[in-house]
């Protein structure tokens, strides 16, 4: 009878453990953060879908609002820019439907942190190096911050290199030395919104750092960006669109990269910093940076989590994930990106 029931209760637990060895593995909180974050397109600011005309329900917004409860999303980056070639703001996110947008997502969110996404691309709609556009831009951003009643704000620069004929097209002709003076420009910038809005919560973004990322934005130096973290809360570093082909590299350039967030946590150690990770249609003239074998959420996630181990497996370096963006996120994507991030125990 005793072996009977031993044998019965063993394989009950190896029933079990088996059924556990099916299931996800799920995220240790404590090593891997869960200061989750999303790009969210224009619509909810707006109150339309800028390239169908699709006007906003409150269907849109709860539908949303779910999607950032279930993946353990805490904030919403709501696109509201870009600035315009004077430096101010457009009309649309100072509006009333944009409060309004901004409430129910509250509502339907708790402890959702908006956090309205406001940039540009350097010499096309942004004049880092313009004393009078720099300061219609700090003039407008604080404005938005209070019209909106959201705690901080998430600023997206970019600076595009020469050389694509695709995205050469899209700029202006550079003038000498905006390339080498861009990261003091924008380091600049942020210095001054930070003395403008001293007790707001400012996110930034900046592509990978790693050595052998090869994106077509101008990629910011460690030593740049120990003048940055200071001034920011949080910093999201873009690791996709890197032009890597091989398993091996990625994971090579991702251990470098979590490396240099170890250097940065040292010198800003208040700061949050994240990865990012791409979810979007692989347009043909941009996919020779995208090799979605190897950067797609599941694999990325993977990478990210066994690199971060390997420089420390006994302290949290990555606070959190940012996922570029919601409107080109399936379900099967915000699938993996639970399974493989937001499971937090």
């Amino acid at each position: 009878m005793f072996k009977l029931l031993k044998k019965t209760m063993l394989s009950a637990l190896l029933f079990v453990h088996g059924l556990g060895c099916e299931q996800p593995q799920k995220t240790n909180s404590k090593l891997f953060g869960q200061e989750n974050a999303v790009w969210t397109e224009s619509i909810y600011l707006r109150g339309f879908k800028p390239s169908t005309g699709r006007k906003l329900k409150d269907a849109d917004l709860k539908k949303y609002a779910n999607t950032l409860k279930e993946n353990n999303i805490k904030y919403a980056y709501l696109f509201a820019g870009p600035y315009q070639r004077d430096g101010h703001l457009p009309n649309y996110p100072f509006s009333d439907l944009a409060k309004g947008s901004v409430s129910k997502l509250k509502e339907y969110c708790p402890g959702i942190i908006v956090l309205p996404w406001i940039g540009g691309i350097q010499n096309k709609t942004v004049y880092l190096g313009d004393s009078i556009w720099v300061r219609n831009a700090l003039e407008d951003t604080k404005r938005l911050v209070e019209t909106l009643d959201v705690p901080g704000v998430h600023i997206d620069f970019e600076y595009i290199l020469k050389g694509h004929p695709y995205l050469d097209a899209t700029i202006m002709r550079e003038k000498p030395g905006d390339e080498a003076n861009y990261a003091n420009h924008v380091n600049a910038f942020h210095k001054k919104l930070r003395k403008a809005m001293p007790h707001a919560f400012i996110s930034s973004v900046v592509v990978a750092t790693a050595p052998g990322t090869k994106p077509w934005k101008r990629k910011t130096s460690i030593g740049e960006l120990k003048e940055l973290v200071p001034l920011v809360d949080q910093l999201s570093f873009l690791f996709f669109d890197t032009h890597i082909d091989s398993q091996k590299v990625f994971e090579e350039n991702c251990l470098a990269q979590i490396r240099d967030i170890q250097t940065l946590q040292d010198r800003s150690p208040h700061t949050q910093y994240l990865m990012s990770i791409g979810t979007f249609v692989n347009r043909k003239e941009l996919r020779n940076y995208r090799d979605l074998s190897i950067e797609n959420v599941s694999n990325t996630l993977k990478v990210v989590k066994k690199t971060a181990l390997e420089v420390d497996p006994n302290n949290k370096i990555v606070d959190g994930i940012s996922v570029f963006c919601d409107w080109q996120t399936d379900k099967s994507e915000w699938r993996e990106f639970y399974d493989h991030w937001a499971n937090s125990l």
